[in-house]
């Protein structure tokens, strides 16, 4: 099977997203780094580890069935 050459961005959105949030991630640091080197390495190091520092994701889906308005 031979594969296809990218001809526009929006072939390779995954690979835009993930090289965009990493240089986001790159600045934050820097910036996290001039505040606290300290625990800033050590924000780093759990990263490493596979860990989020962050809250849990917040969406949760409805409990109920919306209403249907045209019956």
């Amino acid at each position: 099977m031979e594969e296809k050459e990218s001809q526009s961005i929006e072939d390779n959105l995954p690979m835009v997203n993930y090289i965009m949030l990493h240089r986001i991630y790159d600045m934050l640091t820097i910036m996290a780094n001039n505040a606290d080197p300290e625990k800033t390495a050590k924000m780093i190091e759990y990263h490493e580890q596979g860990f989020l520092l962050g809250p849990a994701p917040s969406f949760t889906p409805p409990d109920e069935e919306p209403v249907n308005q045209d019956a």
